[in-house]
C-alpha cells in the first residue's frame, strides 16, 4: 500500500512542478508558494480517496471515484457548470446534431431546482400551459433532487409520439401538479408579427436562432406592405418568455436599433475571454417610439437584446424582471473523451451592468395575472383532453395594453428614455 501512495504522490509532485515550470515568468517566490499550497489540498485528496478505498464497506472503483470527484468540483462551481464523462459528452455532441422529440421547453438549475426558464411558443409545453418559474419536481414518478441538466434533458426528451409525465411545483400551489406531455418534433420559428391600429407594428421573438434576422427583416418588410407604404409609426418588441438562443444573432437585432457604441461585451479571467460586439450606422431602422416587453421568462439572448437598447436610450421596457442569465459558456474536451462545460465570461450591458443573477427591471412594472380559468386548466393531467374552446380563449393582455398607450402617448412617456453608458 505505501508504494501505491508514493507512486501518487510522486504523480502529484510531478504535476506541481510542472504548474512551477510553465508560471516562472510570474515571480518564483509567488508560484512556488501558491504550488504549495495546491500540493498540500491534493495530498488531503490523496488521503481522502486512500481512505475510502481501503476502508469503504464495499470495493470501489477508482476512476468511479475521480469521477465523482471531478464532477462535484465543477458542478460547486455554478448551476450552469458540469462536467461530462465521455459518454454524456458523445450525447451531448449529438444532441447538436438531427432531430429529436421534446417538449419545448428551456430549463436551468436554480437554488437546486429543476426550474423551467421559458416554454417555447408553440410547442408541447406552452398547450400544456408550463410556465417560466415552474419547479419540475418529478419526471415519470421520479424525483428530480440532485439532477443534472444533461440527465433532465436525457428524460424529457425521446422519440415522437411518446408520453411523460412531468410533476411541477407553482407558486400558489399546495402541491405538485402532474401533467402528461406528448413528445413532439420541435419545429423552430422565432418571429412572428402583427399591425395594431395606428401604423404600429407588434413583433414577437420565441427564441434566437440561425434565422432570426431574416425572418425579423421580412416581418418589416411585410408589415411595412399592410401599411400600403406607410411608415411605421411605432414599435412593440415582446420578448416575454424568450429564453434566448445565439448571441450573434442577438446582436445583429439590437445594432438594427443602434448605430454606434457597445452593444453587449463578455469580461473573464481568461485572456481572449472579453469581447466587445458593436453597432454599426449601415442598416439601422429610423427612430420611431419603441417598447420591449420583458418578463421572468426572458432570458440571456433577450436581456442583451433589451439591456442594449434600454442603456442606448432607445426603448421603454414593460413588464416584469427578467430572469438573469448573463454568463458564457465553453465546452472544453478532455483527454480521454470526457469534456467539462465551465462558465468562463459574463455578459455586460452597454453601462458595465452583469444581469448574471439579477435581471432587467423595466421601466414601466406591470404584473400579468392570469384569469382563473386559465389558472384551473393547468391543473388538468393530460394536455390533450384540453378542449379547442380552452386553446383559443382571448386573455387579455395587460402589458400588452401599457406598450399600445406608451407608443401611442410618446410625447408624454419618452421621458423615461435615458441614455446610460459606460465611460
Amino acid at each position: 500500500m505505501s508504494m501505491k501512495k508514493g507512486k501518487i504522490r510522486f504523480i502529484l509532485l510531478l504535476a506541481v512542478v510542472f504548474l512551477v515550470g510553465v508560471s516562472l515568468g510570474k515571480g518564483l517566490d509567488n508560484v512556488l508558494a501558491s504550488s504549495d499550497n495546491v500540493y498540500k489540498e491534493l495530498e488531503v485528496f490523496t488521503n481522502a480517496l486512500s481512505l475510502i478505498r481501503e476502508n469503504y464497506v464495499e470495493e470501489v472503483d477508482t476512476k468511479d471515484l475521480i469521477t465523482g470527484a471531478i464532477s462535484g468540483m465543477v458542478t460547486t462551481l455554478d448551476e450552469h457548470s458540469s462536467y461530462l464523462t465521455s459518454d454524456k459528452f458523445k450525447d451531448f455532441l449529438d444532441d447538436t446534431k438531427g432531430s429529436f422529440g421534446g417538449l419545448g421547453i428551456v430549463i436551468s438549475i436554480v437554488d437546486g431546482a429543476l426550474t423551467i426558464i421559458s416554454p417555447i411558443e408553440d410547442t408541447p409545453a406552452w398547450r400544456a400551459d408550463l410556465k417560466a418559474g415552474d419547479k419540475i419536481v418529478k419526471i415519470d414518478g421520479v424525483s428530480t433532487k440532485d439532477i443534472t441538466i444533461f440527465e433532465a434533458v436525457k428524460k424529457l426528451r425521446g422519440k415522437k409520439g411518446t408520453k411523460v409525465t412531468i410533476a411541477i411545483m407553482r407558486e400558489g400551489f399546495t402541491k405538485p401538479k402532474d401533467v402528461t406531455i406528448t413528445r413532439e418534433i420541435i419545429k423552430q420559428k422565432s418571429v412572428k408579427y402583427e399591425v395594431f391600429d395606428n401604423d404600429v407594428v407588434y413583433i414577437r421573438l420565441t427564441q434566437f436562432i440561425e434565422t432570426t434576422t431574416i425572418d425579423f427583416k421580412k416581418a418589416l418588410e411585410d408589415a411595412k406592405k399592410e401599411l400600403n407604404g406607410g411608415e411605421i409609426k411605432g414599435i412593440i418588441l415582446d420578448l416575454r418568455n424568450d429564453p434566448g438562443g445565439l448571441l450573434s444573432k442577438s446582436v445583429e437585432i439590437a445594432d438594427m436599433f443602434v448605430d454606434d457604441g457597445t452593444i453587449v461585451y463578455t469580461e473573464g479571467r481568461v485572456p481572449g475571454s472579453r469581447m466587445i460586439f458593436k453597432a454599426h450606422r449601415l442598416g439601422t431602422l429610423p427612430m420611431t417610439p419603441m417598447v420591449v416587453l420583458i418578463n421572468g421568462g426572458s432570458a440571456s439572448a433577450s436581456e442583451i437584446v433589451a439591456g442594449s437598447l434600454r442603456d442606448h436610450g432607445r426603448a421603454i421596457l414593460i413588464g416584469t424582471k427578467s430572469f438573469g442569465k448573463g454568463s458564457v459558456q465553453t465546452i472544453i474536451p478532455m483527454s480521454d473523451g470526457s469534456g467539462i462545460k465551465l462558465t468562463t465570461a459574463k455578459y455586460f450591458t452597454p453601462n458595465g451592468v452583469s444581469i448574471h443573477g439579477v435581471g432587467i427591471e423595466p421601466d414601466i412594472v406591470i404584473e400579468f395575472t392570469e384569469p382563473e380559468e386559465k389558472k384551473e386548466s393547468t391543473e388538468n393531467k393530460d394536455e390533450t383532453k384540453k378542449t379547442v374552446d380552452d386553446k383559443d380563449k382571448k386573455v387579455e393582455d395587460v402589458q400588452l395594453d401599457k406598450a399600445k398607450e406608451v407608443v401611442n402617448n410618446w410625447g408624454k412617456f419618452k421621458n423615461l428614455l435615458k441614455v446610460n453608458l459606460k465611460k
